[in-house]
């Protein structure tokens, strides 16, 4: 299977290449495109209430920087730091578990492994939403301009006062800015879900520019790939640029494969 990476929203995959899926951690709506695992630990009701919960611990930062520091770190640090009713509602649910020990652990872990992929999957919707904001008051103050006479030479030349000077301020737009997804906790979550036959398609960018810095080698593959794709095969926690392995992490240690197109 080609999973698209890190997108999982078919509208923001930048290439156009056959048969490929987006991941589904338990959100979307039924389509072809998307694959969802079966036996996903967290059902609808439960993410969404996560999701909701996390949103809320978001909106205490009153300088975005401050929360963009657990975009950085591990899923094990993102629940010590954060709301204790995150880490109790999984702790919860997995205590009442039937089963051994070890069992619950396993799906604690996974369920964590879903959490992160939830918080990308709600991330880009968010970004999707702002996006269609943005273009709409982008709409809106052309609208104006050419209600008022303003025209692309009255821009160029300063002859005029436009509010359009404002227009990506307004409303919480982007300004045509992209915030980049927190990939390294994707790579590192995906493997608790998807076949072993998985690979992952990378066409962004940054992501390759920082493989490359880290020497991760990546060669010709077989005749199911698509066209001038090149492929590796390592443990996730390495594509994610960890020194080491996580051995918190269980699902990281899983070899992954992934094709990049550039």
């Amino acid at each position: 299977m080609l999973l698209s990476f890190p997108h999982m929203h078919p509208e923001l995959f930048p290439a156009d290449v056959d048969g490929v899926r987006f991941f589904d951690p338990g959100m979307a709506e039924e389509g072809d495109s998307f694959f969802r695992p079966e036996g996903l630990p967290l059902n609808k009701k439960m993410a969404t209430a996560l999701i909701n919960d996390c949103i809320n611990f978001g909106e205490q930062f009153k300088d975005p920087s401050e929360m963009a520091y657990f975009g950085a770190i591990s899923a094990d640090d993102f629940y010590e730091g954060s709301t204790m009713s995150i880490q109790a509602q999984l702790t919860r649910h997995f205590e009442d578990m039937q089963g051994g020990k070890q069992e619950r652990e396993n799906q604690e872990a996974a369920s964590r492994a879903q959490f992160i992929l939830l918080l990308a999957w709600t991330f880009e919707e968010k970004m999707m939403e702002l996006a269609s904001i943005e273009k709409g008051v982008k709409k809106s103050w052309k609208s104006m301009d050419d209600t008022l006479g303003v025209d692309e030479e009255d821009r160029l030349d300063d002859r005029v006062v436009e509010l359009g000077n404002r227009e990506s301020h307004t409303g919480g737009v982007s300004d045509e800015q992209q915030v980049q997804l927190p990939w390294q906790r994707i790579v590192e979550a995906l493997p608790a879900f998807v076949p072993q036959d998985t690979v992952l398609v990378c066409t962004d960018k940054e992501i390759l520019e920082v493989w490359d810095d880290l020497g991760i080698e990546f060669v010709e593959g077989g005749k199911e790939l698509p066209e001038g794709a090149l492929v590796a095969t390592l443990p996730a926690w390495k594509f994610a640029g960890r020194r080491k392995e996580p051995l918190k992490m269980p699902h990281s240690l899983t070899k992954m494969t992934v094709a990049i197109i550039r």
